[in-house]
């Protein structure tokens, strides 16, 4: 018997996926998002986010910054709550620790890398 090869996904090109944010009173926008930093800000507060995926903020902003520190079932969780299957959010986190961003601000619509603090 011989065994096929299987294909890995290519780490050139980023995987990009629309998702809509967590429910919150105000409208929700789609949002493309190629890394798991930008799929976790994209659902929304923080707050709200740890709830939901049952981990705490701290976490969140840890799997955000080093995303191999995220355990299967936390990325199981993920998938389930965005919506998308388990192996697109684990492409996400692949695709982001060969390609490593600044991780967003813990403010939804704030922009990558600003803080809430006032100097």
């Amino acid at each position: 018997m011989t065994k096929k090869a299987i294909p890995t996904p290519s780490t050139e090109t980023p995987l990009t996926v629309q998702v809509k944010p967590l429910p919150r009173p105000e409208p929700a926008t789609v949002t493309e998002c190629t890394t798991l930093a930008e799929l976790i800000h994209s659902l929304g507060s923080r707050k709200i986010v740890s709830e939901r995926w049952d981990v705490a903020p701290r976490t969140i902003a840890l799997r955000m910054q080093k995303p191999e520190t995220a355990s299967l079932d936390e990325l199981q969780r993920l998938a389930e709550l965005t919506g998308l299957d388990f192996l697109t959010v684990v492409r996400l986190a692949y695709y982001q620790m060969r390609h490593p961003i600044e991780v967003p601000a813990a403010h939804v619509g704030r922009p990558f890398g600003s803080t809430s603090r006032k100097a």
